[in-house]
């Protein structure tokens, strides 16, 4: 009998970018089409998967380590409406320890509990803070966690910037099985130039696969604590949600070859000319 393949997502991006409105989305429409979905946090903020739960008072594994120095399946696996599991990696204090250090015990414990394969998951979706500069959060790819990795973009330069930063992380953690899926332009300016997003991606050796804008009712679902994808299932927005839900499992890992990113100098000289050349 073979064994069952596990999608292994990965959102990454510029901090505030959207990647977190869009994995909680598309969780949301994975369990809807009928998926078992684990949401694997490793936000401090928790504000993914406080969305995901319609709750504030989310535990963490850091939570259960500072309070017992061990972590007990039941204290941090949850469930969310549409059978969506979620974990939470959590974090310290402000400004106190490293966040890092909860990915990784985190990391550590599906290893130890069999977590992914007991449970049955088809489709694991990490939602990892930011851009990679820390070892720490880089954990879900540097340990093979993590597959397919996805880069939300806008046409902002520092956007730009953090996503050939995540590319050099996925050159790094190809070894691993890592690869990089493509970028989702999430664009908040009607006059954004798409093109030009099309463009950088082509110079990465990767593409576009798919291009969200601005959508007002986002922030009416988050304030009713649910994705759009339940608050306003039938429209446009989530059409193109489920559109992207379809391709990221169409992509096969073995047919993507690693990307090619650029040294900071490259980066900013072509930025210059909009990578045009």
């Amino acid at each position: 009998m073979s064994k069952k393949r596990i999608e292994r997502i990965v959102f990454l991006g510029k901090g505030g970018i959207g990647k977190s409105t869009i994995l909680t989305n598309l969780s949301t429409i994975y369990a809807q089409m009928g998926r078992k979905v684990l949401f694997v946090g490793c936000d401090p903020k928790r504000d993914a998967t406080m969305l995901l739960m319609s709750r504030t008072d989310i535990p963490t594994v850091i939570d259960q380590l500072i309070r017992t120095n061990d972590v007990r399946l039941e204290d941090v696996l949850l469930e969310a409406r549409s059978g969506i599991h979620c974990i939470e990696a959590g974090g310290p204090e402000p400004g106190v320890g490293c966040a890092g250090r909860g990915i990784a015990r985190m990391l550590e414990f599906f290893t130890e509990s069999e977590l992914l394969e007991r449970n049955g998951y088809d489709t694991v979706l990490f939602d990892l803070l930011g851009d990679i500069v820390c070892g720490g959060f880089a954990t879900p790819l540097r340990k093979g966690f993590g597959e397919k990795v996805f880069i939300v973009v806008s046409d902002e330069l520092m956007s730009l910037y953090a996503a050939n930063n995540i590319a050099r992380a996925v050159v790094n953690c190809a070894p691993n099985g890592v690869v990089l899926g493509g970028l989702v332009a999430n664009l908040k300016d009607a006059k954004a130039d798409e093109r030009m997003i099309g463009r950088f991606a082509r110079k990465l050796k990767t593409r576009v696969v798919a291009t969200l804008r601005r959508d007002a009712r986002f922030r009416k679902a988050e304030y009713r604590r649910l994705t759009l994808a339940e608050h306003a299932p039938d429209c446009e927005t989530v059409k193109n949600l489920g559109k992207l839900a379809r391709k990221v499992l169409r992509i096969d890992p073995a047919r993507i070859e690693p990307p090619t990113p650029m040294d900071d100098k490259t980066f900013y000289e072509l930025s210059r000319r909009e990578f045009s050349r």
